[in-house]
Protein backbone atom coordinates (compact mmCIF):
# COMPACT_ATOMS: atom_id res chain seq x y z
CA UNK A 1 0.00 0.00 0.00
CA UNK A 2 3.19 2.08 0.26
CA UNK A 3 3.96 3.03 -2.59
CA UNK A 4 0.48 3.89 -4.02
CA UNK A 5 0.06 6.01 -1.29
CA UNK A 6 3.28 8.04 -2.27
CA UNK A 7 2.23 8.05 -5.64
CA UNK A 8 -1.33 9.02 -5.04
CA UNK A 9 -0.06 12.07 -3.12
CA UNK A 10 2.45 13.63 -5.19
CA UNK A 11 -0.53 14.09 -7.72
CA UNK A 12 -2.80 15.41 -5.25
CA UNK A 13 0.22 17.80 -3.86
CA UNK A 14 0.43 18.69 -7.59
CA UNK A 15 -2.94 19.71 -8.23
CA UNK A 16 -2.65 21.36 -4.69
CA UNK A 17 0.27 23.57 -5.34
CA UNK A 18 -1.67 26.13 -8.08
CA UNK A 19 -5.12 26.07 -5.92
CA UNK A 20 -3.55 28.63 -3.62
CA UNK A 21 -0.58 29.49 -5.12
CA UNK A 22 -2.47 31.73 -8.29
CA UNK A 23 -4.65 33.76 -5.42
CA UNK A 24 -1.09 34.50 -4.16
CA UNK A 25 0.47 35.84 -7.19
CA UNK A 26 -0.90 39.35 -6.75
CA UNK A 27 -0.24 39.48 -3.28
CA UNK A 28 3.60 39.75 -4.18
CA UNK A 29 3.47 43.02 -5.72
CA UNK A 30 0.72 44.86 -3.38
CA UNK A 31 3.11 45.76 -0.63
CA UNK A 32 2.89 45.46 3.06
CA UNK A 33 -1.30 44.75 2.56
CA UNK A 34 0.23 41.73 0.27
CA UNK A 35 2.23 40.38 2.97
CA UNK A 36 -0.26 39.83 5.26
CA UNK A 37 -2.91 38.46 2.79
CA UNK A 38 -0.36 36.29 1.47
CA UNK A 39 0.06 34.92 4.59
CA UNK A 40 -3.18 33.94 5.38
CA UNK A 41 -3.45 32.01 1.93
CA UNK A 42 0.10 29.96 3.28
CA UNK A 43 -1.90 28.67 6.11
CA UNK A 44 -4.99 27.86 3.89
CA UNK A 45 -2.32 25.93 1.73
CA UNK A 46 0.00 24.30 4.64
CA UNK A 47 -3.47 23.14 5.78
CA UNK A 48 -4.27 21.65 2.97
CA UNK A 49 -0.72 20.14 1.99
CA UNK A 50 -1.13 18.82 5.91
CA UNK A 51 -4.46 16.89 4.99
CA UNK A 52 -2.53 15.23 1.69
CA UNK A 53 0.05 13.88 3.82
CA UNK A 54 -2.03 12.71 6.81
CA UNK A 55 -0.38 15.07 9.09
CA UNK A 56 -2.27 15.62 11.66
CA UNK A 57 -2.27 18.44 14.36
CA UNK A 58 -3.34 18.41 17.62
CA UNK A 59 -3.13 21.98 19.13
CA UNK A 60 -2.64 22.78 23.21
CA UNK A 61 -4.01 26.32 23.13
CA UNK A 62 -5.97 28.92 21.25
CA UNK A 63 -3.89 29.97 18.34
CA UNK A 64 -6.69 32.90 17.74
CA UNK A 65 -5.34 34.32 21.13
CA UNK A 66 -2.02 35.70 19.48
CA UNK A 67 -2.90 39.20 17.33
CA UNK A 68 0.39 39.16 15.88
CA UNK A 69 4.22 39.33 16.42
CA UNK A 70 7.14 37.04 16.68
CA UNK A 71 6.30 33.15 17.47
CA UNK A 72 9.78 31.44 18.42
CA UNK A 73 9.64 27.51 17.70
CA UNK A 74 11.76 24.77 18.66
CA UNK A 75 12.81 23.12 15.01
CA UNK A 76 12.76 19.41 14.40
CA UNK A 77 13.46 19.86 10.53
CA UNK A 78 11.18 20.56 7.36
CA UNK A 79 7.66 19.40 8.81
CA UNK A 80 7.42 21.88 11.57
CA UNK A 81 7.05 24.54 8.92
CA UNK A 82 3.85 22.65 7.50
CA UNK A 83 2.69 22.00 11.08
CA UNK A 84 2.65 25.49 12.30
CA UNK A 85 1.93 27.62 8.98
CA UNK A 86 -1.41 25.31 9.20
CA UNK A 87 -2.34 26.90 12.62
CA UNK A 88 -0.98 30.12 12.77
CA UNK A 89 -0.83 32.70 9.25
CA UNK A 90 2.84 33.11 8.94
CA UNK A 91 5.26 35.12 7.69
CA UNK A 92 8.54 33.19 7.38
CA UNK A 93 12.16 33.86 8.22
CA UNK A 94 14.04 31.53 6.79
CA UNK A 95 17.48 30.64 5.75
CA UNK A 96 18.33 31.30 1.81
CA UNK A 97 18.71 27.61 1.02
CA UNK A 98 15.05 26.64 1.16
CA UNK A 99 14.46 29.03 -1.67
CA UNK A 100 15.84 26.46 -3.85
CA UNK A 101 13.92 23.39 -2.17
CA UNK A 102 10.99 22.22 -4.88
CA UNK A 103 7.36 22.64 -3.70
CA UNK A 104 8.55 23.84 0.21
CA UNK A 105 10.45 26.71 -1.17
CA UNK A 106 8.20 27.89 -3.53
CA UNK A 107 5.25 27.58 -0.93
CA UNK A 108 7.34 29.70 1.79
CA UNK A 109 8.40 32.11 -0.81
CA UNK A 110 4.65 33.13 -1.25
CA UNK A 111 4.79 34.02 2.15
CA UNK A 112 6.65 37.08 0.83
CA UNK A 113 9.96 35.65 3.48
CA UNK A 114 12.32 37.94 5.26
CA UNK A 115 15.21 35.20 3.72
CA UNK A 116 17.99 34.83 6.01
CA UNK A 117 21.50 34.53 4.66
CA UNK A 118 24.10 33.76 7.52
CA UNK A 119 26.73 34.17 5.18
CA UNK A 120 26.40 37.41 4.59
CA UNK A 121 26.85 40.24 7.19
CA UNK A 122 25.98 43.21 5.03
CA UNK A 123 22.18 41.71 4.97
CA UNK A 124 21.92 41.74 8.56
CA UNK A 125 20.87 44.87 9.10
CA UNK A 126 18.74 45.07 6.23
CA UNK A 127 17.36 42.09 7.54
CA UNK A 128 16.44 43.36 11.51
CA UNK A 129 14.80 46.42 9.73
CA UNK A 130 12.39 44.40 7.57
CA UNK A 131 11.45 41.98 10.85
CA UNK A 132 11.49 44.93 13.31
CA UNK A 133 8.65 46.61 10.52
CA UNK A 134 6.90 43.16 9.90
CA UNK A 135 6.22 42.60 14.02
CA UNK A 136 4.68 46.64 14.46
CA UNK A 137 2.64 45.35 11.37
CA UNK A 138 1.78 42.74 13.60
CA UNK A 139 1.97 40.28 11.01
CA UNK A 140 3.11 36.63 12.84
CA UNK A 141 6.89 35.76 11.93
CA UNK A 142 8.28 32.47 12.79
CA UNK A 143 11.99 32.03 14.01
CA UNK A 144 13.83 28.84 14.90
CA UNK A 145 16.65 30.22 17.37
CA UNK A 146 17.58 26.89 18.04
CA UNK A 147 19.17 27.82 14.02
CA UNK A 148 19.21 24.16 13.03
CA UNK A 149 17.29 21.11 13.74
CA UNK A 150 17.23 18.55 16.31
CA UNK A 151 16.19 14.86 16.70
CA UNK A 152 13.82 16.14 19.31
CA UNK A 153 14.17 14.08 22.32
CA UNK A 154 17.23 15.93 24.10
CA UNK A 155 15.73 19.52 24.62
CA UNK A 156 16.17 22.48 23.50
CA UNK A 157 20.06 24.14 21.89
CA UNK A 158 21.00 27.29 23.31
CA UNK A 159 18.88 30.15 21.28
CA UNK A 160 20.66 32.59 19.22
CA UNK A 161 19.69 35.93 20.43
CA UNK A 162 19.67 38.10 17.38
CA UNK A 163 15.54 37.14 16.47
CA UNK A 164 14.98 38.98 19.34
CA UNK A 165 16.56 42.22 18.46
CA UNK A 166 13.64 43.35 16.85
CA UNK A 167 10.99 42.51 19.66
CA UNK A 168 13.30 44.52 21.91
CA UNK A 169 13.06 47.05 19.79
CA UNK A 170 9.44 47.30 19.15
CA UNK A 171 8.04 45.74 22.63
CA UNK A 172 5.37 43.47 21.13
CA UNK A 173 4.85 40.21 22.31
CA UNK A 174 6.44 37.00 21.69
CA UNK A 175 4.73 33.57 21.39
CA UNK A 176 6.68 30.77 21.67
CA UNK A 177 5.52 27.28 20.66
CA UNK A 178 6.47 23.90 20.82
CA UNK A 179 6.27 20.94 18.49
CA UNK A 180 6.56 17.47 19.61
CA UNK A 181 5.70 14.52 17.29
CA UNK A 182 4.73 10.86 17.62
CA UNK A 183 7.22 8.37 16.63
CA UNK A 184 5.52 6.09 13.50
CA UNK A 185 4.93 2.37 13.88
CA UNK A 186 7.86 1.53 11.91
CA UNK A 187 10.08 3.86 14.28
CA UNK A 188 11.33 5.92 11.13
CA UNK A 189 11.20 9.70 12.76
CA UNK A 190 9.94 12.39 11.46
CA UNK A 191 12.62 14.78 12.52
CA UNK A 192 14.65 15.46 9.67
CA UNK A 193 18.22 16.65 11.31
CA UNK A 194 21.82 15.91 11.59
CA UNK A 195 23.83 14.81 8.15
CA UNK A 196 20.27 13.00 6.58
CA UNK A 197 19.41 13.68 2.94
CA UNK A 198 15.89 14.87 2.12
CA UNK A 199 14.73 13.20 -0.73
CA UNK A 200 14.77 9.59 0.94
CA UNK A 201 13.11 11.04 4.23
CA UNK A 202 10.39 12.74 2.11
CA UNK A 203 9.76 10.00 0.48
CA UNK A 204 9.44 7.62 3.24
CA UNK A 205 7.15 10.31 5.28
CA UNK A 206 4.70 10.19 2.17
CA UNK A 207 4.05 6.34 2.79
CA UNK A 208 3.30 6.80 6.18
CA UNK A 209 -0.48 6.34 6.68
CA UNK A 210 -0.32 9.65 9.40
CA UNK A 211 2.00 12.23 11.00
CA UNK A 212 0.49 12.70 14.42
CA UNK A 213 2.10 16.06 15.82
CA UNK A 214 1.24 17.96 19.06
CA UNK A 215 1.91 21.71 18.75
CA UNK A 216 1.44 23.51 22.20
CA UNK A 217 0.95 27.48 22.60
CA UNK A 218 2.72 28.65 25.57
CA UNK A 219 2.07 32.28 27.29
CA UNK A 220 2.63 35.01 25.75
CA UNK A 221 6.38 36.88 26.74
CA UNK A 222 6.31 40.47 26.13
CA UNK A 223 9.93 42.04 26.91
CA UNK A 224 10.52 43.72 29.89
CA UNK A 225 11.59 47.80 29.83
CA UNK A 226 15.20 48.30 29.16
CA UNK A 227 15.27 44.01 28.36
CA UNK A 228 18.26 43.72 25.83
CA UNK A 229 18.18 40.61 23.24
CA UNK A 230 20.38 37.94 25.36
CA UNK A 231 18.91 38.34 28.48
CA UNK A 232 15.05 37.92 26.26
CA UNK A 233 16.08 34.85 24.51
CA UNK A 234 17.36 33.73 27.45
CA UNK A 235 14.17 33.96 29.40
CA UNK A 236 12.32 32.70 26.79
CA UNK A 237 14.61 29.53 26.07
CA UNK A 238 14.26 28.53 29.76
CA UNK A 239 10.59 28.45 29.84
CA UNK A 240 10.13 26.20 26.16
CA UNK A 241 13.05 24.26 27.44
CA UNK A 242 11.18 23.22 30.86
CA UNK A 243 7.94 22.88 29.21
CA UNK A 244 9.39 20.66 26.58
CA UNK A 245 10.96 17.98 29.09
CA UNK A 246 7.47 18.01 30.54
CA UNK A 247 6.09 17.17 26.71
CA UNK A 248 8.83 14.43 26.28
Amino acid sequence: MRFPRKIFRLLLLGCWFPVLAIPALPGLFRGRAGIRTNAKIARLWAAGIARILGLRITVDGDPRSFAGGLIVSNHTGYVDILTEAAIFPIRFAPKVEIRSWPILGWYVALSRPIWIDRRSRSQSAAVARELEQTLRDRISTLVYPEGTSTDGEHGLLPFKSTPFEAACRVGEPILPVLIKYQLPADGYPVAWYGDMTMPPHVWHLLGQPEIRATLKILPQVVPLPGEDRKSLAERVHALMDAEYRRMT
